[in-house]
């Protein structure tokens, strides 16, 4: 009778939507004890069985996530988030276990087996995130995909997943998010806005192509002043913007040659 009431009293003690298996109770009583003491309470309707071993108090919701955790808690399993996407959808829930299926409280869980790492990530919101984009691939993840998964991230916080995804994640989501060359430059535009990680050269055609004074300055700022003359000798122009930026480079350097002489004065 004390098994039975300690039971009971631990349940009704219980947050709404929890749920425990007999492993839970152990001690309390010896497992007969508590087997038999879960039978009447479930006979009398104070509890319900949700899936085999695993009870919930009646008339409660139960989520997804709260029936992996409490099947992993009683297998010794580690699993991760199975976030609720709808009533009776099949969920994915990473496990260091067995992969099988469960059905529980009108959820349909698919226990998948994944290696450890897979497995710590899935513990997270943002370590799942991880690991969608790990599991889309590295051919065919695309910069945009990564930004509006990691986007709004805080700088330097990918580092502390960094022992978890492989190398080429890491680096693919450092350079989808680094800041625009433009805006490292300082440009007066986005001349990179359709394509963050462009390729020097063509970022310095497309403005000489705009042949903006400012721009041109800070390009051989940036770059140096040969490097722009090079680019600008491989490239055909228009004639009015080759006549342009050749002004423009020529007066740069000459600005330049006398800042320099000035300084060693």
């Amino acid at each position: 009778m004390r098994t039975f009431q300690l039971i009971r009293q631990a349940i009704t003690d219980q947050p709404q939507g929890a749920v425990f298996s007999s492993t839970d109770f152990l001690s309390v009583g010896t497992r007969a004890a508590i087997d038999q003491a879960l039978f009447r309470l479930m006979k009398d309707g104070t509890i319900v069985r949700v899936a085999r071993g695993l009870y919930a108090a009646a008339c409660q919701h139960v989520d997804a996530q709260t029936v992996a955790i409490a099947l992993a808690r009683k297998t010794g399993e580690r699993v991760g988030l199975a976030p609720a996407i709808g009533h009776g959808a099949l969920l994915v829930v990473p496990t260091s276990g067995l992969s099988r299926t469960l059905k529980a409280a009108g959820h349909t869980l698919q226990f998948q087996r994944m290696s450890p790492r897979k497995v710590q990530l899935a513990a997270s919101p943002k370590g799942r995130v991880l690991l969608a984009l790990w599991t889309q691939g590295m051919k065919n993840l695309t910069t945009l995909d990564i930004q509006r998964a990691t986007g709004d991230w805080v700088e330097g916080e990918i580092d502390s997943y960094a022992a978890l995804i492989p190398a080429w994640l890491r680096t693919a989501i450092q350079q989808a998010n680094a800041p625009r060359k433009s805006v490292k430059i300082g440009l007066s535009g986005a001349y990179d806005w359709s394509n963050p990680n462009i390729r020097d050269d063509v970022l310095i055609v497309k403005v000489l192509e705009k042949h903006k004074f400012e721009d041109v300055a800070r390009l051989c700022f940036y770059y140096g002043v040969p490097k722009i003359k090079r680019v600008f000798k491989r490239r055909a122009f228009e004639p009015m913007t080759t006549s342009s930026v050749t002004r423009m480079l020529s007066n740069i350097s000459k600005g330049l040659r006398a800042s320099q002489e000035h300084g060693h004065a």
